[in-house]
């Protein structure tokens, strides 16, 4: 169901997942499956990548080899974000607001065929990368899982026929890893500092289509949603303590007592607990990964957490 109307060139739904640049697939891949709770969904070799899901889409969180394959460099290190990623209603939707925004003199980084999907990568005045993609096939693990070594064909917005129907599964099979110490149950949301509040708002209502919350006006946070009318993106303001740049990805938990019970699973297990907090009737448990990447897992005692609600001090905690 749509949401409150946005002034964007595109109407994305929501965060599909986050894509993390790393120092090793496998480590990676084990730690978010045996600690995070993320079931290993596919791997592309031939491009240093590895994906996680628990059925929730085709991949909740993306892996890059910082190395590139045959330790190729590629510029990026370890921890760093590659993209964030939002999905689209359909195939036929991305083309035409993929039009509609280079007629309004937006411009792209490139555009590609996933198989399973189709995309469009752009980068906000901070620097940092987003893809917008539409689902083109429903079955995804038909086309995505084990050792996946197809190569990707050009593809260019309209030269085939688009897909109108959507291809997202609205009520997915949620799979549980039992052995895992924390489970959740999909990504919801990714956190950015920016340097440049105003600027970073206007561009990803304007020119993404993601809506600002207007309860955030005047606060040093932002909270932008898609249309499914859920947090996608929050914006913090840098300070002096905090540099702009990727900050953590945000993943759904059952209950609070569950994510109490992973917590202190984690803690006799080793694992550093970064930021445990309950505000705002919102239980919220931060770890890092290999990579020294944030994940936060969170659970509600009952409604969401507002604007208003929160302390300003504690909503990259929080929100």
């Amino acid at each position: 169901m749509k949401a409150g109307a946005s002034s964007g060139a595109f109407r994305p739904r929501r965060l599909g997942h986050v894509n993390l640049y790393v120092a090793d697939i496998e480590q990676s891949m084990s730690f978010y499956r045996k600690v995070l709770g993320i079931e290993e969904a596919y791997r592309t070799p031939l491009g240093g990548g590895g994906f996680v899901s628990n059925g929730n889409t085709h991949h909740d969180v993306g892996f890059t080899a910082a190395f590139g394959p045959l330790g190729k460099p590629r510029g990026a290190k370890p921890g760093q974000l590659s993209h964030i990623a939002l999905e689209l209603e359909n195939e036929r939707e991305l083309v035409e607001d993929y039009y509609r925004a280079v007629k309004a003199g937006v411009s792209f980084l490139r555009t590609t065929d996933h198989d399973i999907a189709h995309s469009i990568y752009g980068r906000d005045p901070e620097g940092v990368i987003y893809e917008l993609y539409a689902d083109v096939v429903k079955d995804w693990r038909t086309h995505r899982s084990g050792v996946v070594t197809k190569p990707k064909p050009d593809w260019k917005p309209g030269m085939t026929p688009p897909v109108e129907k959507a291809c997202y599964h609205e009520v997915p099979v949620i799979t549980r890893v039992p052995e895992a110490i924390f489970h959740p149950l999909r990504t919801t949301h990714a956190a950015i500092v920016v340097a440049n509040m105003e600027k970073a708002v206007d561009y990803y209502c304007k020119v993404v289509g993601l809506a600002a919350d207007p309860a955030c006006g005047g606060k040093p946070f932002a909270v932008l949603k898609g249309t499914c009318n859920e947090r996608s993106l929050i914006l913090y303001s840098a300070s002096g303590i905090r540099a702009p740049g990727y900050h953590h990805v945000a993943m759904r938990v059952a209950s609070p007592a569950e994510l109490a019970k992973s917590a202190d699973k984690a803690r006799r297990a080793g694992i550093p607990v970064v930021a445990e907090m309950l505000h705002c009737g919102r239980c919220s448990v931060m770890v890092r990964d290999p990579d020294n990447c944030l994940v936060r897992f969170y659970a509600d005692e009952g409604r969401e957490p507002g604007a208003d609600d929160v302390d300003p001090s504690l909503a990259l905690f929080v929100l």
